[in-house]
């Protein structure tokens, strides 16, 4: 009963990312750069409980921001649960309570997204007019954004981890 509260408090949290990315963070903008705070989530939520659990998380994420934003359906989904799986890799090797090594993961995570989301725009549109100098600035820009958040997400955050693991604990012990 516990890891199913747990499942319904993360999933509720997730929910809660994509209503602040969609309905806070879109107007807040930093030089006109909006962060990717479902990014930070998946990260905690992968590190947190692993490989399987945040590639479920990530599609979840994925689903939801693709609906919630225009553009190709499934997209979101297929890159949120890539992350969550490949950042679950990490939850061994990597405490989250190293936070440079989480503002690490973090830079690497938004470059690498935003990146993929750049080849896919050529791929879909078929031509590629694109200011490499200006795409670099707003992908510099994103990350510092997504670290800035990191810092501030990072005690709420924290604490999503600890009651993660605490249910897997739990329900191990069992």
């Amino acid at each position: 009963m516990k890891k199913f509260l747990v499942g319904v408090l993360t999933i509720a949290i997730i929910v809660l990312f994509l209503w602040m990315q969609v309905n806070v963070f879109n107007y807040i903008k930093l030089f006109g750069i909006v962060p990717n705070i479902g990014i930070i989530l998946i990260i905690f939520i992968s590190m947190c409980a692993g490989k399987n659990i945040g590639a479920v998380s990530g599609m979840l994420y994925g689903v939801l921001f693709d609906s919630a934003f225009e553009g190709s359906f499934g997209f979101y989904t297929l890159v949120f649960g890539l992350l969550g799986y490949l950042v679950g890799f990490l939850k061994g090797n990597l405490a989250l309570d190293n936070q440079f090594s989480l503002f690490i993961i973090v830079t690497a995570s938004t470059f690498i997204i935003e990146i993929i989301n750049l080849l896919f725009l050529f791929i879909k549109n078929s031509y590629f007019d694109v200011d490499f100098i200006y795409v670099l600035k707003v992908i510099i820009l994103e990350i510092v954004y997504n670290i800035f958040l990191t810092f501030i997400l990072y005690k709420p955050l924290m604490l999503l981890g600890d009651i993660i693991n605490r249910s897997r604990r739990a329900y191990y012990e069992l």
